[in-house]
């Protein structure tokens, strides 16, 4: 570097000049030049090969992040319960901007969109019954959690309910589904013989998506869905309930909305913002609503209807939680209470509620038009101890940490967009309505999206998941934190997630996820193809087998299960931080745009492997139908020769010529682009992108290759075998087609 710099002011010394009096002139001249050229040197953003400005900076702002005010803010942040619609999260809202105003953000909006929400009914509660032959209530649940100690007087905990279910008063006999997957369905049907049609099912929480759930039961021919949390998914071993430990009480139960919206967002206007002007649907006719009444229990509630169950024995010990029940499947009770049947009271209402997500902007020097994005919502479903206030806490004070330095007379590089959603526990509704109305804006200058839910659901270790285009920035950052783990004192993030947590498909690295759902990075990466991550601490998920956290989505999320049992000094929260803000300012700040295309070559090389052979267990079928994946793989060799040789290139660039940077830098931002298909997949349309998606079976787990992998998903139960096949053939010519299209993007522009 000190070279080139020595080369490029070297015309500026005096050539020929005679007498003192222009050497004099010449010399000062030479020194202001070369004083001004290092000013103007240094007041860019340089490569990270030394330490330079944009280290110490960034050191800086690392530095800047404090565990004490994170644990501060989550303490504001979870005093009362902020419901998405709520008078309370309008002043959270309105509290959020001014604090943002005041650290200095250039500008700082509350953006509102009108969308569908469900509740209660506050003269009609929900419940379910055992009723006698004559209809008289035997047995009733509870109509709400007992509060935590020192939440006695806290008005509006909007009770336990089952956001958007339908209303209604159905009776029938009970079946247990375990786990509502639909692999027990057809378990139940295909090798029980057990018909759910006009049945009430139960269902225990935990494995996958409680909409996913419901639809199952919907499919099945269920007339109502009771869904509840049984101590072995939700109960950890050796520690107490809530408040003497983290674990769930008997009471507790979790809310949730139970929607499948497959990405729409809000029910009555898919694929356009919820505004004013905007066509909406008929109330009933909306995306994603479930036409049968569903309401979450607790396991203690749970154990009375499970008590006295009939029918068939569990099919195997899988189907067995934790509670004292035979967990016989049904249908119904026992010969000594065949009378009796369950009855569900729903009244839950939907209307159209005005939400109010914050928008706050640091405006970029050098590109202003290329954007990085941090979000994360800000509704709870009650206090929102964990989900989302550990994660607000974190982007409040990434904010605060940003304004610092702004204050200070830096900017970054390319433009800062924070953003405070709301209604996310609702369907991912104030993210996606902005998204959908800024959507021409984003996928022309949209470079990342870092995602900030809960910042811890445990206490072991790292948990990234992410495009593979931020593979190598994640391992890189991970390698400049310190790691807050006991017995890594002195080492780094890196080393103490890697020994916890190594990968399964790439040697001697930490393991990364796919991208599933269930946050708010999902329109900006399934559906706009904006490459996408998101960080936090979690549990040991070889050990640790209950779902989730305990406590998620019950009244006993509290601040105080934080700081007593998860995070006591908040380093893990600050771990975070770092690593969270730590992607927006390499992203938003380094030269070149700090991805790696050839990690996504070897992702796509690894899944177009993975969905291969998991056809080949049809073998006999791909020959008679000719199925080949030989244009998928050919495309992969094209995509991995093609991300080497631009690796090559982007190595060779002169970062001083910013015409060549920007263009290199814009076909690395539109990569993630390339993968999207305007179509969507097969009955998802707002699932964009080819290579990741929800899977269709699980909204929070992510599926490689999904249309190949869902036209295969029980293709031997298919009626009509040729079609079938014939649908698979299709999905591997789009995904072939599109990585070969994807490739063409990176290379040497003509």
């Amino acid at each position: 570097m000190w070279t080139s710099l020595g080369a490029v002011t070297e015309p500026a010394g005096p050539r020929a000049a005679s007498g003192r009096f222009w050497a004099v002139v010449l010399g000062a001249a030479a020194g202001l030049f070369l004083l001004g050229f290092l000013i103007g040197w240094f007041a860019k953003p340089t490569e990270k090969t030394s330490v330079s400005p944009h280290e110490d900076m960034k050191a800086a702002f690392m530095a800047e992040m404090k565990a004490e005010n994170i644990k501060q803010f989550l303490y504001n942040f979870t005093r009362l319960p902020h419901l998405a619609g709520t008078k309370e999260n309008l002043h959270l809202a309105q509290q959020v901007q001014a604090e943002w105003k005041e650290f200095g953000l250039d500008s700082v909006q509350l953006v509102h969109y009108d969308v569908l929400l469900s509740y209660p009914d506050d003269t009609k509660p929900n419940y379910i019954s055992i009723i006698d032959e004559h209809g008289n209530e035997i047995f009733n649940t509870s109509l709400s959690e007992p509060p935590p100690p020192g939440y006695e007087a806290v008005r509006d905990v909007v009770p336990p309910y089952s956001a958007f279910s339908a209303q209604g008063t159905p009776e029938g006999e009970l079946v247990y589904v375990n786990y509502g997957r639909i692999e027990d369905f057809f378990k139940l049907e295909r090798e029980m013989g057990i018909n759910c049609t006009g049945k009430i099912v139960i269902a225990r929480y935990g494995k996958i998506f409680r909409g996913n759930k419901v639809k199952n039961a919907e499919l099945a021919g269920a007339k109502g869905v009771i869904l509840y949390s049984d101590p072995a998914d939700y109960c950890a071993p050796g520690a107490d309930p809530y408040p003497n430990g983290w674990n769930l009480p008997g009471g507790g139960a979790q809310r949730g909305n139970v929607l499948n919206l497959n990405g729409a967002g809000d029910p009555l206007t898919p694929g356009y913002p919820a505004k004013e002007y905007t066509y909406r649907l008929d109330k009933a006719s909306g995306v994603g609503l479930p036409k049968i009444p569903v309401h979450p229990i607790g396991y203690h509630d749970a154990e009375s209807l499970l008590r006295n169950m009939g029918g068939y024995a569990p099919p195997h010990s899988s189907w067995k939680g934790n509670l004292n029940v035979s967990y016989n499947v049904g249908p119904g009770f026992t010969t000594n209470y065949s009378t009796r049947k369950v009855k569900m009271h729903i009244h839950s209402h939907n209307e159209i509620t005005r939400i109010y997500n914050v928008i706050g902007t640091i405006r970029g020097t050098v590109e202003p038009d290329r954007y990085v994005i941090l979000g994360g919502h800000r509704d709870s479903w009650v206090f929102g101890g964990i989900d989302p206030q550990s994660g607000a806490a974190v982007v409040h004070e990434i904010v605060r940490s940003f304004g610092k330095l702004k204050r200070k007379g830096w900017r970054p590089r390319r433009t800062v967009i924070f953003a405070s959603w709301d209604a996310e526990e609702f369907g991912l509704l104030g993210s996606t309505e902005w998204a959908e109305e800024n959507a021409k804006v984003l996928q022309a200058r949209g470079v990342a999206y870092i995602n900030a839910d809960s910042s811890i659901e445990g206490n072991y270790t790292l948990r990234v998941d992410c495009t593979p285009l931020m593979y190598r920035l994640v391992y890189s950052l991970t390698k400049e934190i310190p790691s807050p783990d006991e017995g890594f004192e002195g080492k780094s993030l890196y080393e103490s997630w890697y020994k916890k947590n190594p990968s399964r498909e790439y040697k001697e690295v930490p393991r990364i996820n796919k991208l599933g759902s269930g946050n708010d990075f999902e329109v900006f990466f399934q559906r706009l193809g904006i490459a996408s991550g998101r960080a936090r601490y979690s549990k040991n998920w070889n050990v640790e087998k209950y779902s989730s956290y305990p406590v998620y989505h019950s009244v006993y999320e509290t601040y105080e299960i934080v700081e007593r049992f998860y995070d006591p000094t908040f380093k893990n929260h600050l771990t975070v931080a770092q690593v969270r803000g730590g992607l927006v300012f390499e992203l938003a700040n380094s030269v070149v745009l700090p991805f790696d295309c050839r990690d996504y070559a070897s992702a796509v090389s690894n899944y177009a492997h993975i969905v291969y052979n998991l056809s080949r267990n049809h073998e006999e079928e791909l020959a008679t139908y000719n199925v080949s994946f030989d244009a998928l793989f050919s495309a992969v060799k094209n995509f991995t020769e093609v991300a080497a040789s631009f690796h090559e290139r982007l190595q060779q660039i002169d970062i001083n010529n910013l015409i060549a940077v920007r263009s290199l830098n814009d076909q690395l931002m539109f990569l993630e682009r390339a993968f999207i298909d305007p179509l969507g997949l097969p009955g998802r349309p707002f699932y964009r992108h080819v290579v990741f998606a929800p899977s269709s079976h699980n909204k929070y787990a992510g599926e490689s290759f999904p249309g190949i992998y869902d036209a295969m998903f029980d293709i031997k139960n298919k009626a009509d075998q040729h079609e079938a096949w014939e649908e698979v053939k299709r999905q591997i010519s789009i995904a072939a087609f599109t990585v070969q299209a994807a490739a063409e993007t990176l290379k040497e522009v003509a």
